[in-house]
């Protein structure tokens, strides 16, 4: 009964991981959703499960995954932008 308890706060912790990991690949912007969610089903959990080790720990990974992910994309956008523009000189 008890690990039922806990559901939430397991596939939050999932979805975070993943999330991280996603966010330093090119699909960098399918980590920042999944971070979010995660981060959002975390606020969930804890209102529901109450207090514990898993849940304290997805939202943590959430909340790194969610900053990392905004990084990742921010940076990879300007880079492109900044490939394009020496393209453009270029021609």
């Amino acid at each position: 009964m008890e690990e039922q308890k806990k559901t939430l706060s397991l596939i939050a912790l999932i979805l975070a991981i993943v999330g991280i990991v996603l966010c330093f690949t090119p699909l960098g912007i399918v980590g920042l959703v999944l971070a979010v969610v995660a981060f959002i089903l975390a606020i969930v959990a804890k209102k529901k499960e109450g207090k514990n080790g898993m849940n304290k720990a997805a939202f943590i990974i959430a909340l790194i995954g969610v900053i990392l992910a905004i990084i990742v994309v921010v940076v990879f956008t300007l880079v492109l932008g900044m490939m394009g523009a020496a393209i453009m000189a270029l021609a």
